[in-house]
């Protein structure tokens, strides 16, 4: 049966033509729902992301580079969509079927529905780090330890009018925004779902040069950052555990270049901005 509840699909974008061309058309196959609103907020693309989009019909809203955080986006992106269910997708997911969005949106006919986010399975082989954590995450049994995620989730556009996601982040690429409007939806008796029949491939590869530039601002503004993650954390793990689970894949260059050098650097980027912070 066709569900004919109206949503818009909020993606955001800088120079992700392919990745928006694969994603793009993952949804035009989609089945048993509305055709949706696709808003495109685009951080001044070079690569003819903005025109491919325009192209494919596509409401593009063009910010500044500097304008982004997450949070900020987010609440541009529901600012201009039409319809009172909003769909968030990263650029980067994969819908897994025909039935990704129909099992997304079908929850909202009940009014006491805040959001509904998506199952997230690795890309096999991509980010083996990433992999092991996604799959503690989203175990095969259909349990989650995320509270919601905005890489793949949806909410009511009437409920985030009294509930924004909080732009005060204290650095802007730290995430956590989603978390946070699912606490303070639950505190108002509103549910989160988590529908595991919808389903994402969802995997990154973050360069080196980012996870350095993340370790040294989150000690830069630890109290910041331990106070907007209070309650947030989804993955708490053994390193041990995922040695194993690297060694088993045979994943050498993962263990001994992303994991230990990477983590060795990590933690000396970590130190310097707990002395630039003592030096302020």
């Amino acid at each position: 049966m066709k569900n004919n509840l109206k949503c818009s699909i909020v993606i955001r974008t800088h120079n992700h033509k392919n990745l928006l061309k694969r994603l793009l058309g993952r949804i035009e196959k989609q089945k048993k729902v509305l055709k949706p609103e696709i808003v495109i907020i685009d951080s001044s693309s070079t690569d003819g992301t903005r025109e491919f989009a325009l192209g494919k019909g596509c409401n593009v809203i063009k910010i500044d580079p500097n304008e982004f955080n997450h949070a900020f986006t987010f609440n541009l992106g529901a600012k201009k969509s039409k319809e009172n269910i909003i769909v968030y997708a990263s650029v980067d997911i994969i819908p897994k079927d025909g039935l990704w969005l129909y099992h997304l949106i079908k929850h909202f006919n009940n009014k006491k529905v805040a959001g509904v986010f998506s199952k997230q399975e690795p890309i096999p082989n991509f980010n083996l780090i990433e992999e092991f954590k996604l799959k503690k995450i989203f175990p095969k049994n259909n349990m989650t330890l995320a509270n919601f995620s905005n890489a793949s989730g949806a909410i009511r556009k009437s409920l985030w009018k009294k509930i924004k996601y909080d732009e005060n982040v204290p650095y802007k690429y730290i995430g956590g925004e989603d978390q946070k409007f699912a606490q303070e939806t639950k505190k108002k008796g509103y549910k989160i779902i988590y529908e595991p029949k919808s389903t994402v491939y969802h995997s990154h590869k973050y360069p080196l040069k980012t996870r350095l530039k993340s370790a040294y601002f989150i000690e830069l503004n630890r109290e910041k950052v331990d106070k907007w993650n209070k309650n947030v954390a989804m993955l708490n793990y053994k390193k041990r555990d995922l040695v194993f689970y690297l060694l088993k894949k045979c994943a050498f260059k993962s263990l001994f270049i992303d994991l230990l050098f990477g983590g060795i650097l990590m933690r000396f980027y970590a130190w310097k901005g707990r002395r630039d912070k003592k030096k302020n």
